[in-house]
């Protein structure tokens, strides 16, 4: 968004609006009262006539063409032409702003801002693309980096960090919404509005004729304030270093504090509202001849005594006089008789209490009512509607679904029913009703038994039953087995056993739960014992560092155990094999750090028959390195201050170090490699940059490079 015109000298030009559409939106720290009420939408420009706090004081938004006492404002196309809606209309601009500056350490300058702020969502001034939002921006330059900074403001206290070197900049914005629903900024931190202290009887705030002010500030001057909820009608920052001089700076902290600056002066910036504006919520009519009928108005505005009325504005003689709603709590109704064959197509709702009078036209519709059934059993949607206007012969249509034929309509089978229905009339009318379910529950998934793969196994040979692959929400397993067959948990889903005599075995599996129970056969045909044969799997190439590897000995014949061992090697990391006397252990690959091995692992695998022979074999893990490379790498004096980027071939989330010299050198940083392979570190070090120096970087992915040179300035 464009930057506001004149805003405030000094502290406005620092005050950006730039980047609305990406503001981040945060959670608030210490929360005030917030805002009580938003008023109704001004027709004209579509943004609320005022905001209201809890105290009862109303603002609206000043936008004047040319009101000395609201200066912040975005330009006009036509500084000279009055304001109007879209053609000449700021693209942004406060119902109330409260800022102020002070200088701190270095030369460094601090901001505070505090505002209810109207602008469009995407920038330029774009009918239906209008947002309110409440914000809180506070800014500190060349401050020291990595400590923290704690803020009070009439607002809340607030502690933060550098975002960019030598910078804190932070933005709240709460309430960000549009398309006619502005409540959201009632959430934020502005609330009560902060007046100056003089409020609201100071001559130069323009009193009325009553004698009251009609500004709760000038915009301009820096004066002292009150408003805040917690008594703190103050600017102040406490960190180290923040104080531009050897006096106590903040006076209302017992003292003196030396890391303190503080000002009691802001610049406030908003207008009384004046007019209560008028929000027209529904009209509906209904009628039961061609000759007459009645039109329900619904409206909102002010909670106090206003004078709203009705009109027909159709085009055409009117169906019915200028008739006056009832009101109480901020809402307004009457019921008014029409005559004539046809209801009024419009009507406007006014509120004459204001100056000049607010007016809002809303179309005049049937009311449509229903309902929605859908049945579990037959999978019909049945949808039954009817229109207020009975004499009219109203045509009636459920949205994705057709036509109503006298006022009814079935659709289904249906696999699902959708939440709601909307059905909407040639009269404009329309109701969204919700689908009302009947019938019977549905059943839960069934259990189904699944017992594994038929298996060939040599006699003494381990056997392990696999019942886990059984679908639904199984209860219990319950495995039977031939006579004389032992298993090792009967009720558990993987048992196990030792191969009897040759012969085919037969094991049941039984799994309990709802639809329940299901039973499944599984077939073990034992061999005659065989000489020992151990196969530990092909050797495993490019496997990752920090992933879980599964080593096989499935392939071994004749196998009543297995025995897994690590054989080490010089430099190899030592790892923990899960499951090691299984045919598949597992362990995790281990992470590289300086100075690891080649990587490789290997394991022997001892496999024993029932014959008493046994058989050993090998296997190989090899690891996959990722690529690392250094784009640049600089240390800058002034700041202390080391910068180094680089990439990594594999973008995995990994955190690489980098070491001043080579990778036994000391450690200047770690960084996160992100999604695109890139990584970079931002640190300020005690360790001093000099010409001649040079990087190096490992990855725990095992990458490494070395010898980059580094830039010093």
């Amino acid at each position: 968004m464009k930057r506001i015109l004149g805003f405030l000298l000094t502290v406005f030009a620092v005050v950006s609006l730039a980047g609305l559409a990406s503001a981040a939106v945060g959670p608030p720290g210490v929360n005030g009262p917030g805002l009580a009420e938003v008023g109704p939408v001004d027709p004209t420009d579509g943004y609320p006539v005022w905001y209201r706090d809890h105290t009862g004081l109303r603002l609206e938004k000043c936008i004047a063409q040319a009101d000395p006492m609201c200066p912040a404002r975005g330009p006009l196309p036509d500084e000279a032409a009055p304001v109007s809606f879209p053609d000449n209309y700021p693209d942004e601009g406060f119902y109330s702003l409260t800022s102020t500056t002070m200088n701190t350490a270095g030369g460094g300058k601090a901001l505070a801002a505090i505002a209810l702020e109207q602008a469009f969502g995407s920038g330029p001034v774009a009918d239906g693309d209008q947002v309110t939002f409440a914000r809180l921006r506070l800014k500190i330059t060349n401050v020291r980096d990595g400590v923290d900074y704690k803020f009070t403001t009439p607002a809340g206290t607030k502690t933060l960090r550098t975002s960019k070197p030598g910078l804190v900049f932070d933005t709240e914005d709460i309430g960000i919404g549009g398309k006619g629903d502005f409540s959201g900024a009632l959430g934020g931190r502005v609330g009560p509005f902060l007046t100056w202290d003089t409020y609201p009887t100071d001559p130069a705030l323009k009193p009325d004729a009553s004698g009251k002010n009609t500004y709760v500030g000038d915009g301009t001057t820096p004066h002292k304030i009150t408003g805040s909820p917690y008594g703190t009608n103050i600017f102040r920052i406490e960190g180290p270093g923040i104080n531009p001089g050897a006096t106590d700076a903040c006076p209302s902290v017992p003292g003196p504090v030396a890391d303190c600056v503080e000002t009691d002066l802001f610049t406030v910036q908003g207008k009384l509202a004046t007019n209560s504006g008028v929000a027209a919520e529904r009209a509906t009519y209904s009628r039961s001849s061609l000759s007459s009928g009645t039109v329900d108005v619904f409206a909102s505005s002010e909670s106090g005594p206003q004078s709203i009325q009705i009109s027909d504005s159709s085009a055409g003689s009117a169906a019915f006089s200028t008739t006056a709603l009832d009101g109480s709590g901020g809402r307004y109704f009457a019921r008014i008789a029409f005559d004539g064959p046809q209801p009024p197509a419009t009507v406007t709702v006014t509120n004459s209490s204001d100056v000049p009078a607010s007016a809002k036209k809303i179309d005049v519709v049937d009311r449509v009512s229903g309902k929605a059934t859908f049945n579990t059993d037959s999978g019909v949607l049945s949808i039954e509607a009817v229109s207020s206007d009975t004499a009219g012969a109203r045509i009636l249509t459920a949205v994705g679904f057709g036509q109503l034929a006298t006022g009814s309509l079935t659709s289904g089978p249906l696999a699902a029913p959708p939440a709601s229905v909307t059905v909407k009339s040639d009269a404009k009318g329309e109701v969204v009703l919700p689908v009302e379910v009947t019938g019977s529950a549905r059943a839960p998934i069934p259990v189904t038994a699944q017992a594994g793969a038929d298996q060939t196994v040599h006699e003494g040979q381990k056997v392990d039953l696999d019942g886990s692959a059984s679908s639904g929400p199984v209860s219990t397993y319950s495995w039977s087995s031939p006579a004389g067959v032992v298993l090792s948990d009967p009720n558990a889903a993987r048992p196990s056993f030792t191969a009897p005599a040759p012969g085919d075995y037969v094991f049941s599996l039984t799994v309990n739960g709802p639809g329940g129970p299901s039973t499944a056969t599984v077939t073990v045909t034992v061999l005659a014992s065989a000489q020992a044969a151990a196969n530990a799997g092909p050797n495993q190439l490019g496997v990752q560092r920090g992933a879980k590897v599964t080593l096989d000995g499935s392939g071994s014949a004749g196998a009543a155990t297995y025995s897994w061992t690590q054989i080490v090697g010089a430099g190899d990391p030592i790892v923990t094999l899960t499951g090691a006397s299984s045919a598949r252990p597992a362990f995790t690959f281990p992470l590289y750090k300086y100075p690891a091995g080649s990587g490789a692992l290997t394991f022997k695998l001892t496999v024993g028959s029932a014959d008493g022979s046994s058989s050993e074999a090998q296997v190989t893990v090899t690891p996959r390195a990722d690529t690392v490379a250094v784009t640049s790498a600089r240390y800058t004096a002034s700041k202390r201050e080391w910068r180094v980027d680089g990439t990594s071939s594999i973008p995995a989330g990994q955190a690489v170090t980098v070491h001043l010299g080579g990778l036994d050198g000391t450690v200047l940083g770690t960084a996160v490699v992100d999604a695109t392979g890139a990584f970079a570190i931002r640190v300020t070090s005690t360790v001093v940059g000099r010409a001649g120096q040079s990087v190096s970087v490992e990855s725990p992915l095992g990458g490494t490079t070395t010898g980059f040179a580094v830039r010093v300035q």
